[in-house]
């Protein structure tokens, strides 16, 4: 590889690093709204008045039967929110400790070039 091309890499490494890091932290911050958001449709929804309703009225009618799904629906979307949440948490803080040691392994290079 040429010395050009590496420099050219660093020198992006050393640029863009602070910006991920913030673009990181913020996926984090959205990420960990989400799951309390996903845990309070969850258990929100179970606590309806019309859910609790539909519930009870055996599934005769369409509408109630529609209602009804609509319900399950929602509560498991809320779980869908929250393991979403989670996953996303797990892989921004991969991708940052990812970004750490890449900012570390530029400022080596760097250093060991003699270019500032």
């Amino acid at each position: 590889m040429s010395k050009n091309t590496v420099d050219t890499i660093v020198s992006k490494r050393l640029k863009w690093h602070k910006t991920e890091v913030i673009l990181l932290w913020l996926i984090i911050v959205l990420a960990a709204v989400l799951i309390p958001t996903g845990i309070g449709i969850y258990l929100y929804v179970g606590n309806l008045g019309i859910a609790k309703y539909v519930f009870s009225v055996p599934p005769g009618d369409l509408a109630i039967f529609q209602v009804r799904m609509l319900s399950i629906f929602s509560r498991e979307l809320g779980a869908v929110f929250a393991l979403a949440g989670l996953a996303t948490i797990a892989l921004a803080r991969n991708r940052l400790s990812l970004a750490k040691d890449a900012y570390r392994m530029a400022k080596a290079i760097q250093s060991k070039t003699g270019e500032e």
